[in-house]
């Protein structure tokens, strides 16, 4: 008879997961379920998110006997210690708030930050399953924006909830700049992915080309450009594959490339619409001080932004204090009607709005210099987490990150479920990619569960 002895507790993340793996493997693929189930409903409405993310977290914290080390592992990193320190700073902020109710409701979001990143985190050996499902999501709303654009009379309206009906935008079931950030986040987790086999490779190229459908159809220009933003981080790692690219590779190029030129051919009039639209608010707001067009009053933002981090410098208006205080800067700093006389109802328009419409103008606001330098120090951890020990950044890493840097800076999305879970789905794939080969080993006197991935997909 042989005796195993007593073997010591794994004291590295891959071996924590691996024997949480071993302890608990049905409560381990029931878990990946929910997490999938959560992100794919990510871009089809609320009740069903916030649902399915209620039992997903729940579900993980019941799973804590098991997770229980790898969690506290994930606790140790960096990257969270500045997300928790956002957090305090945020909650603290309440007190010198003007508006405290307010400031709760966007606090309250946070809810979606810490404890999805502790349900993700003991999964995140699947976390290729994961991005499959968020494409399957973001393919999904595309069908439904799909409708809405060839049969916008005669589409169901329990499909057209945002009540918002502007030329050129077909949100789906969420706020259209939410299902645009779906979309760019899934068109470039697929290019993490980077699938050897045929239908790997074929399923990747349709996910993605339907999820540039669903982003073209939301008019949402912050979308476009984080889109572009990913493409030119790209470009590099592209240079360095072209040369030496599989006859599979350069078909799938070749089908993206034929693709995207066919969405631009059947939606390009209308997104040059947007574009047009933007561009002729932008000079409204710069050369007559009108800020009834919506990038116009986005524009403003900025400039009470400045003002607000100006008076503020140390603790800004707190959560919550936005709209007074811009309220305050707008009515002392109305726009003077040009001689001759212009229409006066046109410069009426303040350019007042709930939210500054970016997440680096609201920590700058809101939270002072101390929530700004907090916001940058995640972004910056993020942008290094994925380096191992002893190399590099991959640059298979950066399209993501740029990408979400790059829509965060034009939308308050930090202030959304769909923002808050994509992030921390991120920082979960970083901190995973970069740990060492697992040290420990599940023992032979149990069945052993599938050995973590200790490939590196997004290396250079």
């Amino acid at each position: 008879m042989n005796v195993h002895p007593a073997r010591p507790a794994p004291d590295d993340a891959l071996g924590m997961m691996a024997r949480a793996r071993q302890r608990d493997p049905i409560g381990d693929r029931v878990h990946t379920g929910l997490i999938m189930a959560t992100l794919f409903v990510l871009p089809l409405g609320t009740a069903p998110l916030a649902i399915m993310a209620g039992i997903a977290i729940g579900y993980s914290l019941l799973r804590l006997w098991a997770t229980g080390p790898a969690v506290g592992y994930l606790i140790r990193l960096p990257i969270v210690w500045v997300l928790l320190g956002l957090l305090a700073w945020t909650l603290l902020s309440l007190l010198w708030s003007e508006d405290r109710p307010e400031g709760w409701d966007e606090a309250i979001i946070l809810r979606f930050q810490a404890p999805f990143l502790i349900a993700v985190w003991p999964i995140a050996h699947r976390w290729r399953l994961l991005v499959w499902a968020l494409a399957a999501g973001a393919a999904a709303a595309a069908v439904v924006q799909i409708g809405q654009w060839m049969l916008p009379e005669h589409w169901p309206m329990f499909l057209w909830w945002h009540a918002e009906r502007i030329a050129g935008r077909y949100p789906g079931l969420v706020h259209p700049n939410s299902t645009a950030l779906v979309a760019v986040s899934a068109i470039w987790l697929l290019w993490l992915i980077r699938p050897g086999g045929a239908r790997g490779a074929a399923g990747a190229v349709l996910l993605a080309l339907a999820a540039a459908v669903g982003l073209a159809l939301t008019g949402s220009r912050g979308g476009w450009i984080a889109a572009l933003a990913g493409l030119a981080a790209a470009l590099p790692a592209l240079a360095r594959q072209c040369s030496g690219a599989s006859r599979r590779t350069r078909a799938a190029a070749a089908t993206l490339l034929l693709g995207i030129l066919a969405i631009g051919l059947v939606l390009g009039p209308q997104m040059l619409s947007r574009v047009r639209g933007a561009a002729t608010d932008l000079r409204a707001a710069i050369g007559r001080g009108d800020y009834s067009g919506d990038v116009a009053a986005r524009w403003r933002q900025k400039d009470i932004t400045l003002h607000l981090l100006k008076h503020h410098p140390l603790l800004g208006v707190g959560a919550g204090g936005y709209v007074g205080a811009a309220r305050q800067y707008v009515q002392s700093h109305r726009p003077a009607v040009p001689e001759p006389l212009a229409d006066p109802s046109v410069h009426a328009s303040t350019g007042l709005l709930t939210h500054p419409h970016s997440a680096l103008l609201y920590h700058a606001a809101v939270l002072g210099a101390p929530g700004l330098a907090l916001y940058l120090a995640f972004w910056a951890a993020l942008a290094w987490t994925p380096r191992a020990a002893g190399r590099r950044v991959p640059l298979q890493w950066w399209p993501p990150w740029a990408a979400l840097f790059v829509a965060f800076a034009f939308d308050s999305h930090h202030m959304s479920a769909p923002g808050m879970m994509i992030l921390m789905l991120l920082v979960a794939i970083g901190a995973y990619e970069s740990r060492e080969p697992a040290r420990w080993k599940p023992s032979e006197s149990r069945p052993s569960a599938p050995p973590a991935s200790t490939e590196q997909p997004c290396a250079s």
